[in-house]
């Protein structure tokens, strides 16, 4: 399975020279979308009766195409969301961090999620990519470095267990998955070693300090893979605003 998931991540991640340049990669640019919530066709709520509003729909033939939300009543809008035709959401812009700019896109078809691009280190530019298969986060890309190079790649292999992965890093920055740093997140190799127990027996005259437990046997082995980074691709540091749904 790690073999054969590596092998799929460098044929993925290799151009013409068997390298990836910036060009080859994701756009890193956060694109917002249009939403005219200054037009005649924008419905402006005050939902808190601060005299200022905090929730924006435009209509298009008496249909909602977009909306932008202020949740938290702080004057600034933490998303735009888009509708298609049959009111369901296709699209939604989610800013954490409260500077105005979106860190989240997601992408959806008949209201179900298909993919979201973010920016996790909040530098204005994409580093994470993620692909959801019926609605489930199945595979991930992600810039680790913000050197615009995609250095991970994550595949959600267990669909009964979403936090379970296999992680391949490109350590040498030659732009394709390394086939050593392959990690199973759920692989018995993975696991956290036991906690130590305190031992009755008096500490040996080794110099270790009473009431510690000293170098145990439940260090991981060696041979065991390295860990990385995170145990998922970053969160933004803030969650998205919940949207009232489209008025029928």
């Amino acid at each position: 399975m790690l073999l054969s998931f590596v092998a799929a991540s460098a044929s993925c991640a290799s151009g013409q020279d068997g390298a990836k340049t910036a060009s080859d990669q994701h756009k890193l640019d956060i694109e917002h979308e249009p939403c005219d919530i200054d037009g005649g066709s924008a419905k402006r709520t005050d939902v808190n009766g601060d005299g200022r509003p905090d929730l924006w729909r435009v209509m298009s033939g008496g249909k909602e195409v977009c909306r932008a939300i202020d949740p938290n009543f702080d004057g600034v809008k933490d998303a735009f969301i888009y509708y298609d035709e049959a009111g369901r959401e296709r699209r939604r812009e989610s800013d954490f961090d409260r500077d105005g700019r979106p860190d989240e896109v997601q992408t959806l078809v008949n209201g179900v999620v298909t993919a979201k691009e973010r920016e996790t280190n909040f530098d204005s530019k994409l580093d994470t990519w993620e692909t959801y298969e019926g609605g489930r986060l199945a595979k991930a890309e992600r810039d680790s470095d913000a050197d615009g190079i995609v250095d991970e790649w994550w595949d959600f292999n267990r669909p009964d267990n979403p936090d379970c992965a296999v992680v391949v890093k490109d350590h040498n920055a030659d732009g394709k998955p390394d086939p050593d740093s392959a990690v199973d997140t759920c692989g018995e190799s993975y696991k956290a070693p036991p906690s130590p127990v305190a031992s009755a027996v008096a500490p040996a005259a080794s110099g270790t300090a009473p009431g510690s437990f000293g170098p145990a046997s439940t260090a991981p082995s060696a041979s065991a893979p390295p860990a990385p980074s995170a145990s998922a691709p970053p969160a933004p540091s803030a969650s998205a605003a919940k949207a009232t749904p489209p008025a029928k």
